[in-house]
């Protein structure tokens, strides 16, 4: 089980790809759409994410948010 805070603002879902990138100590490793998200999420074992400042988009959260229930990840806004 792993939980992953996220304390910068995310606006776009690009934010969001790279803040999760910046967790495992990198810029360029974060997913770079909703497959890889689904890929992070199952390799890092992750169970909920703590966005602190997030403002995505509706449409572009429906996305995520889809990606995340499917793979069992609680996001916390």
């Amino acid at each position: 089980m792993q939980r992953i805070l996220i304390t910068e603002h995310i606006r776009t879902r690009a934010d969001f790809f790279n803040a999760l990138g910046r967790t495992r100590g990198c810029e360029d490793c974060g997913p770079r759409n909703l497959d890889d998200l689904a890929d992070f999420l199952r390799e890092q074992h992750t169970t909920v994410i703590v966005a602190s400042h997030m403002e995505l988009a509706e449409e572009d959260l429906q996305g995520v948010a889809t990606v995340l229930k499917d793979q069992g990840v609680k996001l916390v806004r």
